[in-house]
């Protein structure tokens, strides 16, 4: 019962009160797996007792790594946290303005169960939706129940059903990245499913079957099932594979794509590629899409790295004219355990910059911004 009360309470708290995902630059670069300090088994959301200590040894003010600095004391079997995310800087679109804007502010609460059973609750502030859908602008991006294997929770056998984001691709953070934007799982696109995974060091494999959200209005309308799989073939380098299908009321998609890895170490300089191969169907007229995301880390210190981003998304490759490109670069500073202040910059060009009026292309848009991603 008390467990009970102490999760309710939680939930009270956070519905008073963008989206976090685990960092792809820190696979193969730092650990071999994303579960090796995240509690989920796909990263993301709460950190563990070693992601915490990573985070302590990483900053450049390594302060106490727990939520709330430790302050707050709760039950060995139960992890709570939480991000706030704001953004402000300079957008061209090609109108110019200085903006400023909330990103995310969400609550995380993990109870840990018998039977290798685990509980996840993530309850935050909720985007404003056209004809004011949102009664409360509070909701539950991801709740789910996780049953592991290993009592530890950090590899072998997983099963979670409930409303998460399928697991898919490199997983960026920046959720303006194309493989993300336009690669299947774009901001807010968690939905409830089922998913069985398995995580070892040398290999992952993920596969998840979805529905569309039959509670609220999503950005996500499709019932369909993913699949991602990586095989370490060194412990510097690895390649996947991914696959999925989706199917809506507008149309249906067929997604297949590569995956690629490779830490330089005596440079500390990480390299990874996705590229997706879409086929996109509405009603019996078919058409082609590409995506793909080149990036390259340099970590400076431990608390310092930078990334060079080249993306491209091509939505019909049968038009002219449709394609676009980005130049990313972003800058990150681990200022405190808690606290990452983040410079990020992007080029985007419409039809490689080329203006044709109706008939395509564009011209071109940036954006510079200072994040400052806060960890409760």
């Amino acid at each position: 019962m008390s467990r009970i009360i102490v999760i309710a309470s939680t939930v009270i708290v956070a519905a008073l009160g963008g989206t976090a995902a685990a960092y792809p630059q820190f696979q193969l670069s730092r650990d071999q797996t994303c579960s090796s300090c995240h509690l989920s088994p796909a990263g993301g959301g709460l950190l563990s007792e070693n992601g915490m200590n990573f985070l302590e040894n990483t900053a450049t003010d390594g302060v106490d790594g727990r939520f709330m600095y430790g302050a707050l004391k709760t039950p060995a079997w139960l992890e709570l946290g939480g991000v706030i995310r704001t953004a402000y800087g300079y957008t061209h679109t090609p109108q110019d303005y200085l903006v400023g804007f909330p990103m995310q502010g969400d609550i995380y609460a993990s109870a840990k169960m018998p039977a290798h059973l685990r509980v996840t609750v993530t309850i935050g502030a909720r985007p404003t939706e056209h004809g004011n859908e949102a009664a409360t602008h509070a909701w539950s991006r991801e709740h789910f129940l996780t049953w592991s294997q290993d009592e530890s929770g950090t590899e072998g056998l997983f099963v979670r059903a409930g409303r998460f984001m399928p697991v898919f691709g490199l997983r960026y953070v920046e959720h303006p990245t194309y493989t993300r934007r336009f690669g299947g799982v774009p901001l807010y696109g968690e939905t409830y499913g089922v998913a069985v995974e398995y995580v070892k060091p040398s290999f992952e494999a993920h596969l998840t079957g979805f529905i569309k959200d039959p509670i609220q209005d999503t950005v996500v309308h499709d019932n369909g099932g993913a699949f991602y799989g990586e095989y370490r073939l060194l412990p510097e380098a690895s390649v996947g594979l991914e696959g999925m299908y989706t199917k809506s009321d507008d149309d249906s998609k067929l997604r297949g794509g590569i995956t690629g890895k490779y830490y330089l170490k005596p440079l500390d300089l990480l390299f990874q590629f996705e590229g997706q191969v879409v086929n996109q169907k509405i009603l019996s007229y078919g058409l082609t899409q590409l995506v793909g995301e080149l990036t390259a880390t340099k970590f400076f210190t431990s608390a310092w790295f930078l990334d060079l981003g080249l993306g491209h998304y091509d939505e019909n490759v049968r038009i002219a004219g449709l394609d676009r490109n980005s130049i990313d670069l972003n800058l990150h500073w681990m200022a405190i355990s808690h606290l990452e202040v983040l410079l990020t910059t992007r080029i985007e060009l419409i039809n490689q910059g080329r203006t044709q009026g109706l008939d395509g292309g564009g011209p071109t848009s940036g954006y510079a911004l200072f994040q400052f991603n806060y960890r409760l």
